[in-house]
C-alpha cells in the first residue's frame, strides 16, 4: 500500500510540472521558413494554480543542416532571435480559439543562416511557488530553413 501512494505521488507531482511548462504553439514542427523571412513564434504558458512570475525567454536559432543538434539545454543557438521578457496573456473572444496564455513573438532568419534543418530553441526562465524558486526550462522545435 505504502508503495502505491508513494507511486502516486510521484505521479502526481510530475503531472502538475508537465502541465506548467510551457511550449511552443507555433510554429508546427518541420514549418519550412525562407531565409531573410520573418514569422511568428508563439510561446505558450498553462494557466498554474502555483504562484509564479515569469521573468524572461529565450529564442535561439541552431543550424542541424550538417551535424545533428543536441538540444537548447546544450546549445540554444548560433543566432539569439529574442532576448528579454515574457508576459503570457488570454486572448479571448468571438472566433477566437480556446488557447492556454500565450505572447507572440515576430522573429527573422538571417539572410545568411545555413540552409536546411534548424532547432528553434527556447529557454524560459520563471519564478514559481510560494518560495519564488527559480526555474529554468528549455524546449525546442525543428523548423527548414530555405
Amino acid at each position: 500500500m505504502r508503495f502505491l501512494s508513494s507511486l502516486f505521488s510521484l505521479v502526481a507531482i510530475a503531472t502538475a510540472v508537465v502541465a506548467q511548462s510551457a511550449n511552443i504553439g507555433a510554429p508546427p514542427d518541420m514549418t519550412q521558413v525562407a531565409a531573410g523571412s520573418s514569422f511568428t513564434v508563439m510561446i505558450e504558458r498553462p494557466d498554474s494554480q502555483d504562484p509564479s512570475i515569469e521573468v524572461a525567454v529565450v529564442i535561439g536559432l541552431l543550424s542541424c543542416a550538417s551535424t545533428p543538434c543536441n538540444g537548447p539545454s546544450e546549445d540554444l543557438g548560433s543566432v539569439i532571435l529574442y532576448n528579454g521578457p515574457f508576459h503570457p496573456q488570454f486572448v479571448q473572444g468571438p472566433g477566437i480559439p480556446n488557447l492556454p496564455p500565450y505572447e507572440n513573438f515576430t522573429i527573422t532568419v538571417p539572410s545568411s543562416f545555413e540552409k536546411g534543418n534548424a532547432q528553434l530553441g527556447v529557454a524560459h526562465v520563471f519564478l514559481e511557488g510560494l518560495a519564488l524558486t527559480p526555474e529554468l526550462e528549455t524546449f525546442n522545435t525543428t523548423i527548414v530553413v530555405t
